[in-house]
């Protein structure tokens, strides 16, 4: 008896799994440019399931420069204007800010000009 109720358990527990993994999306995309049109900014993201964290693509295409890009994992329920943003300064300077799940921030700093070319994350 005990052996049934241990197998409906967990047949129980993966039907939840599937339940709850199929409600969000997995795979995302938001695309920016710099207000004098010279930077294209492009979040490419993936997931498995809809609880697991986002494998996430930061591109950049500046100028004459090959497409720079960094990966990295984001939590978030989802990746949209929302919870991602673009905060250009000027033509040059854009902070990009990744809120989190849990409300914590992840901040990325772009320069971008005809001289040069950097993104990291602050």
């Amino acid at each position: 008896m005990n052996y049934w109720i241990t197998k409906m358990n967990c047949a129980v527990f993966f039907l939840l799994l599937i339940l709850v993994s199929c409600g969000g999306k997995t795979e995302t995309s938001l695309k920016k440019v710099s207000p004098n049109g010279k930077v294209n900014i492009t979040v490419e993201a993936k997931r498995a399931t809809a609880i697991e964290s986002w494998k996430v693509d930061l591109k950049v295409k500046a100028y004459s420069f090959k497409e720079g890009k960094l990966a990295f994992e984001i939590y978030a329920k989802d990746l949209t204007d929302e919870n991602v943003s673009f905060d250009w300064k000027d033509d040059t300077h854009c902070t990009i800010i990744f809120k989190q799940q849990d409300n914590t921030e992840r901040k990325f700093e772009l320069i971008a000009s005809a001289e040069q070319l950097q993104l990291a994350e602050m």
